[in-house]
């Protein structure tokens, strides 16, 4: 009779939280270490990408003779970088709701080094980026992944609301413009107020047809590798991240606000209308075909903003917003990686 295995050897496959110990120490180191490589050749690429883009749209923006208020300017850049720092805090929100709490070093971290690859022109890799990097913090993957598209759901629903408040009536370009303003803004509303029961209350309906997928050979390996509880939020937690992300929201549409008053010398009668071209913008770009909404979303708050301060003037303001969220994640990039590795390197 073979000996019985040590307590050391023994492969805990207890749940721990909702993870399952399925492997060898050496084959979880290994890989711990493959992952790692994966997610610095992903950030360094990822941050290249936002570099390139960056100097190209610098580039364009330099043709534009704009005249330039300092105060204002910076105000913008303030108002920007507190609405990212705040979508960090709504998605650390949001996984809380999942079940894991996450410090805000990490979150901001996971969050900033997911968000760039928004720019590589799939959307499957935010998902996959951002259930990598949040792996290693105890995270379901089944859920940071689901956080990428209720997060994703969330921003466009407030972008909806605000552009159906502000967009000018025939921004989608139907003849009852105000009645299709009206049913977006509250289908959008229904939407985000019955999100823990829809996107994220996924685990919910899984479980219902779990039994159905089991039965088919190709859906049976995705079956038993998602837990439905895992993709089940709390209530309330829901509600309180998506409360935060559209604080996010308001904030970018107030940065734009500002660095209007700073480009254009918009004044305070300007301010619905390009809140609501902004927000319109976002709507429109977030569900285009293009990566992040790159010359969508540009295209729209140009050409609604052109009536107002001209067809140049429009253009050079819908590519200021983008370099101003390039510029503010080249700095925040760094920042948020090196805070979040020193945070983690502590605990």
């Amino acid at each position: 009779m073979a000996d019985a295995p040590s307590v050391p050897d023994m492969v805990d496959a207890r749940p721990h939280g909702r993870a399952v110990v399925t492997g060898s120490d050496g084959s979880i180191g290994e890989r711990r270490r493959t992952g790692a490589g994966v997610r610095w050749l992903l950030g360094l690429a990822t941050a290249a990408m936002i570099v390139w883009l960056a100097v190209r749209y610098w580039d364009d923006l330099r043709r534009i003779d704009l005249q330039v208020d300092a105060v204002g300017l910076l105000g913008a850049v303030v108002v920007s970088v507190t609405a990212t720092w705040c979508l960090a805090l709504g998605w650390r929100e949001l996984i809380g709701g999942y079940g894991t709490r996450v410090a805000q070093g990490p979150a901001l971290r996971v969050w900033m080094l997911s968000q760039a690859t928004r720019y590589l022109p799939t959307g499957l890799v935010p998902i996959a980026a951002r259930a990598g990097l949040a792996a290693p913090l105890g995270v379901n993957r089944a859920a940071a992944g689901a956080s990428v598209i209720v997060e994703t759901a969330t921003l466009v629903g407030w972008s909806a609301v605000f552009a159906a408040l502000w967009a000018p009536a025939d921004w989608l370009g139907t003849a009852g413009g105000w009645l299709a303003r009206i049913v977006l803004g509250l289908g959008a509303a229904i939407g985000l107020v019955t999100l823990p029961w829809t996107l994220a209350g996924a685990g919910t309906w899984w479980r219902r047809i779990d039994g159905l997928m089991r039965r088919a050979p190709a859906l049976r390996w995705l079956s038993e590798r998602i837990h439905s509880d895992s993709l089940s939020a709390e209530r309330a937690t829901v509600w309180r991240a998506a409360f935060v992300y559209g604080l996010a929201v308001a904030q970018r549409l107030m940065a734009a606000v500002l660095l209007a008053g700073a480009l254009l010398a918009a004044g305070v009668d300007d301010v619905w209308l390009i809140a609501g071209a902004t927000a319109a913008g976002i709507v429109v770009g977030m569900v285009g075909i293009t990566p992040a909404g790159l010359g969508v979303r540009e295209v729209v708050v140009a050409a609604l903003l052109a009536e107002r301060f001209g067809v140049g003037d429009a253009a050079a303001f819908a590519i200021a917003v983008r370099a101003l969220e390039f510029a503010h994640e080249l700095v925040l990039l760094p920042l948020a990686a090196a805070a979040g590795r020193a945070k983690l390197t502590d605990s």
